[in-house]
Parts: C-alpha cells; sequence; structure tokens
C-alpha cells in the first residue's frame, strides 16, 4: 500500500518542484495538470451526487431492459459504502494534487507578472502567492465542486449513467485501498454505536409517500384526482370500521320470524333493499335478507315464507378493524356487508362494501344514505350531516376539531355540551360556530358550520357553547 501511496504522489511532487520557485520558470505541465486534477474532482464529485440522487427505480427499469451502464450505475448502488468512498478518495487525491501542483505554477505565473510591472520583489512572493490560493480556491468550489453537483442534482438518472463506466473503473482500480479505508471508517462508526449499511433502502412509510405524491401533483407529473385515490388509499389502514359504518339507529331490521311478505312492504315504505335479521332481539343478529330473495320467488309460494327462509349469513368483525384489512376480508369472504360489534359483543352498526369504497373515491349512494353528508358548501358556510367525521370534516373546511373520544361532529358536539344535542345548540371553536339546525332522533340532524371572520388583533382560541 505504501508503494501505492507514492507511485500515485512521486509525479504530484516533481511536478510542484518543477513549479515551485516563484521566480523560477513557468511550468506549462503543472498548469495543464492541474485543470486535469480539477476536471477529476469535478467528475467525482458528479458521480457521487448523481448515485445519490438517481431514482433506483428508474435505474433499475433500465439495467432490466439491458442497457449496460444501468447495469454498472446499479452494481454502484447495491454497494452504496465502497461507492461513496471511492468517490471520496478521488476528491481527495485531487483536491490535494491540485493544491501541490497548481497553486505554485500558477504562483510562479503571476510572480513573473509582478516582475513585470514592479520591481519591488520583496512583495512580489506572498502577494502572488495569496492570489494563486484565491484563484486555485474559487476554481475548486466553482468548477470542481458546486457546477458539477447542481448538474448531477438537476440530471442524476444522465449523469450517474455518463460517468458509471469510468467511475467503476476507478472504483476497480483502487479497490483494495478503498476496502482498507471503508473498514476504518466502518470500525470508528460502530465504535459510537452505528450499523453502516451497504445499500440504500427503498422502504417508506405511508406519510412519507403521501409528502412525495403531494410533492409529485405540484410539479404536475401525477394528476390531482389520481394523488386523491393514491392519498385515500394510503390512509385506509388508519379508518376503524366504527368510523365508515351505518349506524345501527340508522338501520331497519326485520326479525327472523317475519312473513316474506313484510321484506317487500318495509322496503316500500323505506326504499331500502337489505335488511339485517334478528332473532329475540335486535343484538342478536343472525343474517341479512336481500329484497331480490323475495323477488325471485314465486308469488304464490310467499305465504308459506318467513325471513327465516330467505336470510344469508353475514360475518362480523370488532368496531377497531381497519379499512384495509376489513376491504380484503370482504373479498375473501365474497361479501358484500359486515356487523360491527363494540367490546361487549353488541351490534352497533353495519359496514357496506359501498361504504368502504367512499373512503377510496368519495361519496357513493345507497340504500342506507338518506342524504349527502355536506347538504351545502359556500366560501365561509357549509351545512353538514351530524354523522360526518372529523377527518371529512377537515378535509372539507380545513378545521380540526379538538381530540376527543368520538368520530363524529355529532359526537364532538355533545362532549363539548355535555348532553344530547337539542335544537339551536351552538358551539363556537377557534372562531368556528357549529349552530344544530334539526335533530335526527336523539343526535344532530344537519349542523350549520360558519368559518371565523379572521382578525389578527383578536384571535380566537377557545371553545364556547351556547344553548
Amino acid at each position: 500500500m505504501a508503494g501505492l501511496l507514492a507511485t500515485t504522489w512521486s509525479p504530484l511532487l516533481l511536478l510542484g518542484a518543477e513549479a515551485g520557485g516563484h521566480h523560477g520558470p513557468i511550468s506549462v505541465p503543472a498548469i495543464v495538470f492541474g485543470l486535469f486534477l480539477l476536471i477529476a474532482n469535478g467528475f467525482f464529485v458528479a458521480a457521487e451526487i448523481a448515485l445519490l440522487a438517481a431514482r433506483r427505480a428508474r435505474i433499475e427499469e433500465r439495467a432490466e431492459a439491458g442497457e449496460p451502464r444501468a447495469v454498472i450505475a446499479l452494481n454502484a448502488l447495491s454497494e452504496l459504502s465502497i461507492t461513496f468512498s471511492g468517490a471520496q478518495l478521488g476528491i481527495t487525491m485531487a483536491s490535494l494534487g491540485l493544491g501541490a501542483v497548481a497553486e505554485p505554477a500558477l504562483a510562479a505565473v503571476i510572480a513573473r507578472l509582478f516582475g513585470l510591472v514592479t520591481t519591488a520583489e520583496v512583495w512580489s512572493g506572498p502577494v502572488a502567492t495569496v492570489l494563486a490560493l484565491v484563484v486555485v480556491v474559487f476554481l475548486h468550489m466553482v468548477v470542481g465542486e458546486m457546477a458539477p453537483k447542481n448538474l448531477a442534482l438537476a440530471r442524476a438518472e444522465d449523469v450517474s449513467l455518463r460517468l458509471a463506466r469510468a467511475f467503476r473503473g476507478f472504483v476497480w482500480l483502487l479497490r483494495p485501498l478503498i476496502l482498507f479505508l471503508n473498514w476504518l471508517g466502518n470500525l470508528l462508526i460502530r465504535a459510537v454505536g452505528v450499523e453502516p449499511v451497504e445499500e440504500h433502502d427503498l422502504v417508506h412509510t405511508p406519510a412519507e409517500l403521501a409528502v412525495a405524491l403531494r410533492e409529485s401533483q405540484r410539479e404536475g407529473t401525477v394528476a390531482p384526482a389520481d394523488v386523491r385515490l393514491l392519498s385515500a388509499a394510503l390512509e385506509l389502514a388508519t379508518i376503524d370500521a366504527e368510523a365508515a359504518m351505518t349506524p345501527r339507529t340508522d338501520l331497519e331490521m326485520l326479525p327472523d320470524d317475519a312473513p316474506a311478505a313484510d321484506v317487500l312492504a318495509v322496503s316500500e315504505r323505506t326504499g331500502l333493499t337489505r335488511f339485517p335479521v334478528y332473532l329475540d332481539d335486535q343484538d342478536e343478529v343472525v343474517g341479512m335478507v336481500h329484497v331480490k330473495d323475495v323477488l325471485t320467488r314465486d308469488p304464490a309460494s310467499l305465504d308459506d315464507v318467513t325471513v327465516h327462509d330467505l336470510r344469508r349469513p353475514i360475518q362480523a368483525v370488532p368496531e377497531t378493524r381497519d379499512l384495509e384489512h376489513l376491504l380484503a376480508d370482504m373479498r375473501a369472504d365474497r361479501s358484500h356487508a359486515v356487523l360491527v360489534v363494540d367490546e361487549f359483543g353488541a351490534m352497533i352498526g353495519l359496514v357496506t362494501l359501498e361504504d368502504v369504497l367512499e373512503e377510496l373515491v368519495g361519496e357513493i349512494s345507497d340504500e342506507f344514505d338518506e342524504g349527502e353528508h355536506v347538504v351545502s358548501a359556500g366560501d365561509q358556510e357549509w351545512t353538514i350531516d351530524g354523522l360526518l367525521r372529523r377527518d371529512e370534516l377537515h378535509r372539507l373546511a380545513g378545521i380540526r376539531l379538538p381530540e376527543g373520544e368520538t368520530e363524529t361532529v355529532n359526537g364532538f358536539l355533545m362532549e363539548q355540551l355535555g348532553r344530547l344535542c337539542q335544537r339551536g345548540d351552538v358551539v363556537e371553536v377557534d372562531g368556528w360556530t357549529f349552530r344544530v339546525q334539526d335533530l335526527h332522533g336523539r343526535r344532530a340532524g344537519t349542523v350549520q358550520v360558519t368559518a371565523p371572520v379572521r382578525d389578527e388583533g383578536n384571535p380566537a382560541t377557545a371553545t364556547t357553547v351556547t344553548t
């Protein structure tokens, strides 16, 4: 290894000696070699930054297509520690060589120019050295560092492919030295409790993917509709069955021993087509009956048919089951609806396939939807259903309700009021006004939400209740 270092640095020292002495002859080879080192420094900087910034998926795609340069670049990305150690070794060698060769050579040129305009030889040497150092540092920073770095950041994949062969050749040539230096570096970071990695991890959290989607939308590479759909898919695992269900109070249920004709009668009265079926009480749901199960029968044979004969089995899930896994369950069971039960085993609602899909694509009207959750919307005022969820309200109006145990706007209002909602109740949160317009049973039916009037000198931050 000592021989390798001596072989590398001997020509540099000789060139520096030829260029040394501010009053000696100007060394053209030293200046030319200095320019080469400057370009070499930029080459290593560009290679390192390009490989770091390149999107691996694109490199892999081109490598799978059989592009040789992409295969080489992918090999470099598979051993990042060695790759970047090689880049750093190249940058260090080029930088030190530039200082050893270019600065004395340039100082000799400047000193010769000083000799043409002044006879004060006592000043020409120090001034030439300072000016030469300034010029070399300037060129090193701009030409050898900043310009190649910005080029590599702007066109990472293209630059990494163009430089792949030459850079990997350098790493192969000095691989023993690079491996030794990299081993020493790994020993140092292991000493402080950090384990080195050889390959960049491509795993991202849903939150990181959501940020990437928003950035892609801002750059115009992904359509807004696609961003909404993909973002909703990423959030599916954060929404539980309780948040998406139709509550039990809004369901129409039939007893197991009811005649089949009751299915048609209730369907005609309510407009619904599916009904949970219970035995002795409504907590003991044993299946579901669909109106088409009656319509496909011979009308003459319905007199002796009961709901028990028509009911279909229905699965039950806990209220905490997230929609991502629930959707997989429903696909596996080929079911379109499941019961939601609480921790005590009581049925508290029903989730249909439409309810899950609504979280992905937006509102889909089915027989359990009496109307849109957003009745009307304006610039500063919205009329919403009391069952609108907190996260849906945030997406609609940009307001985040204070943390609580409830999922819906109605639940939040009850938390603030300390009782059931009544018509005309008003709750203010950070200047936002929630007014209960009417009731649906024991809950808030429609709620008027009014945005605050912004007053920078007196911002509203409190929660107030008016009855």
